[in-house]
């Protein structure tokens, strides 16, 4: 058998495959070491809280098992905050997905300076701070003295205590949250139109199709996976968004419901210093989150993998 002489020159080729290979990984151990401070040891230290015993103030007191989850479920504020959380959700649904959709779509059928101008006014709620948003709210919505009473007084309908009233208070949450909402999931929106064909609309209205059957039948059904994707994040992150307006406008009141999972986790662990069981808590969001993730690759099919 006659030997396969190897030139230098096929041999150093051979070798560019796998240092670049090695230049990957050199580049992406900035961003993995972010990960590891700032997310993935959090959340391993997280669960492993959530085993132990810890009130915040001395050493942890030694390991209790499954009996900070068993406490969890056994504690009917927990679950009333989850089914709040869920209502949220819901509630939440149509500020995430289709009125940032119409809105979306309103703007890119009439390109131009007014369109950019109407962007950006619509986008700023994004970058308002949210306590001083929520405390702007509280003096507004203030039972005696607040401008939206006074408004009311002025039409002759009695004074209404947004806050307190069991009947107006998710409400309110919910209204209050939703133009952060509306404006974020807008911006997203426009990023999926912007890689639309508009020629396919041109052609379409040559055709004699309206302003509704373009929107309905040409541009929607390519925003079909976008919209999957922020209905999901609604039904995780709802609990997120409306946690500084609970924190700051009702404290989970009245009578917990407008009390959500996230501002349950807040003060388990830092009101009443329970850690083990906020630390569950925790846990088991971010097994809500995996689900989701799960859920998410499962529709979008075979191109998950690619």
């Amino acid at each position: 058998m006659t030997p396969v002489v190897t030139s230098g020159r096929d041999a150093a080729t051979s070798r560019i495959p796998a240092a670049r290979h090695r230049g990957r990984w050199l580049y992406l151990a900035p961003l993995l070491l972010v990960l590891a401070v700032w997310v993935y040891g959090p959340a391993l230290f997280t669960l492993v809280l959530s085993f132990l015993e810890w009130n915040l103030t001395t050493p942890p007191s030694g390991f209790v098992g499954l009996d900070n989850y068993a406490d969890l479920m056994r504690r009917p504020e927990f679950s009333r905050a989850v089914w709040q959380t869920v209502l949220t959700a819901v509630a939440l649904l149509p500020f995430s997905t289709v009125i940032p959709l119409v809105l979306a779509v309103m703007l890119w059928q009439r390109p131009g300076r007014a369109s950019s101008a109407y962007r950006s006014l619509l986008f700023l709620p994004v970058i308002m701070a949210p306590v001083a948003v929520a405390v702007a709210w509280r003096f507004l919505l203030n039972p005696l003295q607040g401008l939206v009473n006074e408004g009311l007084a002025l039409l002759g309908i009695p004074a209404i205590n947004w806050l307190g009233d069991p009947s107006t208070a998710l409400l309110v949450i919910v209204v209050v949250t939703s133009a952060k909402v509306i404006a974020f999931n807008m911006l997203l929106y426009s990023a999926a139109l912007a890689a639309i064909d508009r020629r396919t609309v041109e052609a379409a209205r040559l055709e004699g199709a309206t302003s509704y059957e373009v929107a309905r039948f040409v541009i929607v059904p390519q925003l079909v996976r976008t919209t999957v994707v922020l209905a999901l994040l609604s039904i995780v992150l709802a609990g997120q968004w409306t946690f500084t307006n609970v924190a700051e406008l009702t404290q989970g009141g009245p009578d917990g419901l407008t009390d959500n999972v996230y501002y349950r986790i807040y003060t388990l662990g830092f009101q009443f210093f329970e850690i083990g069981p906020a630390s569950a808590a925790a846990v088991l969001v971010l097994l809500a989150f995996a689900v989701v993730a799960v859920v998410w690759r499962m529709l979008r099919g075979p191109d998950a993998a690619r």
